[in-house]
């Protein structure tokens, strides 16, 4: 009798044991989930995988596709309408976002967008003429998206509007790149599938 009742006991001790350490190691593990953490005196920002909508007032982003862009090709053809070809060792990319107006006032796109890869090297978008690019610095009224519903781009293959780089190639070797997005307030970051 005493030799099972100290086995219960010993039992009970590991199983409490055992949780405890469990919480502890979820807990630690979740505490830098989803935000990243810079060098002291700056504010963490929320990072997110491309797929996965971000809310940075007043706007709600959310890149569905990220690919390298070939003029050769049927479909990034017209994507890269009326840009040159591009210079030995540079590649067009392409980032395919969709973007809506959370507040209720009127807010303008911003005017570009960088990419960041991980050797600190960024690269703004550039203009396009194709009729999926996103129209930069466009006034979004309340509750409006882009790619405007029934417009080419949100019908289209990837239904999302284009965001255009010309980078260096070896950029898609510098992985995870981020599309780094600004709020009001706040600031966020895209990791795209690149």
């Amino acid at each position: 009798m005493e030799t099972s009742l100290n086995t219960k006991s010993i039992r009970a001790l590991l199983a409490v044991l055992l949780l405890a350490f469990s919480g502890f190691a979820l807990a630690a593990c979740g505490s830098d989930e989803g935000s990243a953490e810079g060098s002291e005196g700056e504010e963490e920002i929320e990072v997110v995988i491309e797929g996965e909508p971000i809310e940075l007032e007043p706007f709600e982003y959310n890149v569905l596709f990220t690919r390298p862009l070939n003029r050769f090709d049927v479909e990034d053809r017209e994507y890269l309408s009326d840009q040159p070809a591009p210079k030995p060792g540079e590649t067009y990319v392409g980032v395919f976002i969709k973007i809506k107006n959370t507040d209720d006032v009127a807010h303008e796109v911003p005017e570009s967008f960088e990419m960041v890869d991980t050797a600190g090297g960024r690269y703004e978008s550039i203009p396009s003429d194709s009729i999926y690019a996103l129209p930069l610095g466009a006034e979004l009224e309340p509750g409006d998206q882009l790619p405007e519903i029934n417009s080419t781009p949100q019908v289209g293959p990837i239904q999302a509007s284009l965001l255009l780089y010309l980078v260096p190639d070896e950029v898609l070797e510098l992985r995870p790149v981020e599309l780094d997005l600004e709020g009001e307030e706040e600031q966020g970051a895209v990791e795209l599938d690149l």
